[in-house]
């Protein structure tokens, strides 16, 4: 079983990933095994609440999280056909949290999603399911050739550039 940690690659305008995005979390995605995982530490400036993480916020970690893990799954970038998310705590701000997202079922069509927000000690805050649809090949590697690679990162979509270039 893979349960190393390897980085995906990051998309410089994102919310959850942006680096040049200041009001946004600038974390990392890491694949390890089937999960896709999203370590981070919310400032405050992310709260609703003072010292609690806005739902927002929260619903979006998830997403986002899900998203990367149909985009594995698929091996396409994915859209958010449906999200549903449920508040189990209020959610620290400050602290080190996880979020822990799996592909549980996908077709070239459609792909489910389950997601949780867990701190240290796996006191779970959210949990969430997802249904994402596929982008096309050409909207993928679109997106695919704007996302900043360091050389390290987890190439989800080479195997879909290298079957459109015949090889």
């Amino acid at each position: 079983m893979d349960t190393i940690r390897k980085p995906l690659p990051t998309s410089d305008s994102c919310f959850i990933c942006g680096e040049e995005n200041p009001r946004g979390l600038r974390a990392r995605f890491f694949t390890e095994g089937e999960w896709t995982v999203l370590p981070v530490r919310p400032d405050s400036h992310l709260c609703g609440y003072p010292g609690v993480v806005h739902g927002g916020v929260i619903a979006a970690m998830l997403d986002e999280c899900m998203g990367w893990a149909a985009a594995r799954a698929i091996g396409r970038m994915c859209v958010t056909a449906e999200l549903t998310v449920r508040y189990l705590h209020p959610t620290p701000a400050g602290v080190p949290l996880e979020t822990r997202a799996r592909c549980t079922r996908a077709n070239r069509l459609l792909a489910l999603t389950e997601a949780v927000l867990v701190d240290a000690q796996g006191t779970e805050y959210a949990r969430a399911t997802g249904k994402f649809m596929p982008l096309t090949d050409e909207e993928t590697l679109r997106i695919d050739d704007g996302m900043r690679y360091r050389g390290d990162e987890v190439r989800v979509f080479e195997p879909l550039r290298r079957r459109l270039r015949g090889g």
